[in-house]
Parts: C-alpha cells; structure tokens; sequence
C-alpha cells in the first residue's frame, strides 16, 4: 500500500524520468539530415529584395552560429546574393523543386523539414501563390512537394500577404502551418515576418514559459502580438491577421494554445533547441541498434501525435514504455 510520502516520492520520480526522456528524445533529433528552407522570394523592387534577403541572413545566422546547424542543412534562395556572406541559390520555381527532390531521398521519418517563405503573396480568387522569379508557386504545388517528402516532422511558415489560403491547402495531422494572413484578400505588405525573425533573435524576450527554447507557438504568438502593438501605436487598422493550423483540420486559429485545438503540436515543435550544438550523425543503415533508434524516435513522434485521440492513461503509458525501450537501447548503444 502507498503512503503519501511514497507516491510523492513515487510521482518525483515518474516526472524526473519524463524531463530526462523529454532531454533524451529532444537532442535526438538535431541531427544532420533535419533540413531548414529559407526562401527569400521576388522583391519587385530593390528595398524589398534587400528587406527579404536580410530576413533570411539573420534567420540563416541564428541557425548557424548559435544552434549547430551546418551550411548543407540550411538552404537559403534569394533573388540576389549581393552582400550574403554565404552562398544562395536564385529563388526559382526550378531550383526550390530540385532541392525538393533531393531531399525525398535524403530524408527519413524522424527528420524535420522546415520551409519559411519571404516575400510577396497574390490570391486571384482560385489559387494563392508565393512569387518567385519566374513562374510563381501555388499553395497546391507547396503541399504536393512536402506531401512526397518521408520527413514526418514538417512545418511551413508563410509570411507575406494573401497566404492564408495556404491553410486550407497545407493543412495535415502532425505539420504545423502558419500564414501572416487569415485570407486572400489580407493582399498588403505583411509586418508579420519582422516580428517572426526578432523571435528567434531575442529568444529571452520570445521564450514565454522560460524554458530555454522558442516554440514555434511562442514565436508565433510573440509575432502576432507585436504585429498587434504596431497597428495600435500607429492608430492604424489591422489588415493582417496570422493564423496556426497543427491540428490537420484545414482550419488555423489567431489564438493557438498549448493545451487544445491547434497549438499543441506548435507548444513541442522548435525549428532551434537548447541542446548541444554539435549535429548528431545520421543513422547507419549497417548498425541494427540504430536502425532501431530511428524506428523508436519515428513511434514516439508519431505517438505524440495521436495523443489528443487517446484516453489519457493509454497516452501515458504507451509513451511511457516506448522512453523506457529508448533509455535502455541508449545503455546497450553505449556499452553499460
């Protein structure tokens, strides 16, 4: 029979073992097949081309210099290199369609792919698009290309003008989308992607819950709320509304929340992580332990989201034996 003291000591335990799991599982996964997307689109005119340029420096930087990533597994398109202090690819139709490609067969299961777009948006009633040089991509074509992509762990983040109708479009279980506007008609310069940026520049302003890492909730909430006081300062109407879809409904939310409806999956989604910065090598198909690692992150991923339709105890404990396997397979990897 359990005392009080020994099922506190009991639950100490139990919430111990999660958070070294939690730690476990989460450096896991910045490894070096995870591939970020940074599309810097057509400018149309010279101080919009550079605006959009430096939004991807910055973002490629915080990528980069701070959390571990290597130049192979941040692509950067923009319509001109000129003072990139790294090397960029012409944003075309073409050129973003073969990286695509090329990581259909480069990605596993349990890699992230990530794809954030700067730029001008245009919806002319049937189709929304993001502009390139050249022919432009419709939302269609963006969620054709990610759907042929093995990497389970996906997000999109749209930021220019008319992109909501990206949502409806994009939307799928276990992806997480967000657009700078609720409509297509929202076709004005979008202030959204600033904020979205100055997120990941100043996590300690951005980290909400002080936990040492930025969500993409809580970069997506630090970005809408800022939007919000800089048409308030203004004395201006607000003709952009961002919206989050993580649920797979095809229906974003302007208030996301950690603990229902859409927000869940975008509260324990992190494009960077307080982990180490040294990349984690990719699995070696020839070793059947980390054949089984892979196999172990893919259920626990795909466990996580299902989560909202199981009861509770089947949640936990399901989750519970697969970070116990992981636990043990991590001692046999390492010998002990």
């Amino acid at each position: 029979m359990n005392t009080p003291l020994n099922f506190r000591r009991q639950q100490n335990w139990r919430a111990t073992f999660f958070k070294i799991c939690w730690l476990i599982f989460s450096a896991a996964h910045l490894h070096a097949a995870d591939h970020i997307m940074i599309i810097a689109g057509k400018g149309g005119q010279p101080e919009f081309t550079a605006k959009y340029a430096q939004f991807a420096r910055q973002l490629h930087e915080v990528l980069t210099t701070r959390q571990g990533f290597t130049s192979a597994q941040v692509s950067v398109f923009t319509e001109s290199t000129a003072g990139l202090p790294f090397a960029a690819t012409p944003c075309t139709a073409e050129k973003i369609q073969a990286l695509f490609s090329r990581l259909a067969g480069n990605t596993q299961q349990t890699d992230l792919v990530a794809v954030i777009l700067f730029g001008h948006g245009t919806f002319d009633g049937d189709w929304a698009k993001f502009n390139l040089e050249g022919p432009d991509l419709r939302e269609l074509d963006w969620a054709q290309m990610l759907e042929r992509l093995p990497a389970q762990r996906q997000v999109f983040v749209n930021t220019t003008a008319a992109s909501g109708p990206f949502i409806e479009k994009l939307s799928k279980a276990g992806r997480v989308v967000i657009t700078a506007t609720r409509g297509g008609e929202e076709k004005y310069t979008t202030t959204f992607p600033e904020y979205f940026v100055e997120a990941f520049l100043q996590p300690e302003e951005a980290d909400l819950d002080k936990n040492g890492q930025v969500s993409l909730l809580e970069a997506f909430d630090y970005s809408r709320d800022r939007v919000v006081r800089f048409y308030e300062s203004a004395n201006r109407l607000r003709p952009e509304h961002a919206l989050l879809d993580d649920n797979g409904d095809g229906d974003g939310s302007e208030t996301p929340a950690a603990n229902s409806g859409d927000g869940q999956l975008a509260a324990r989604s992190f494009l960077v992580m307080n982990v180490s910065a040294a990349p984690q090598p990719t699995v070696d198909s020839n070793n059947p332990l980390e054949k089984e690692k892979a196999q172990l992150l893919a259920e626990i991923e795909n466990l996580k989201t299902r989560k909202n339709n199981l009861p509770e105890p089947e949640y936990n404990r399901k989750i519970e034996e697969l970070f116990i396997r992981l636990a043990k397979l991590n001692r046999q990897m390492k010998g002990k």
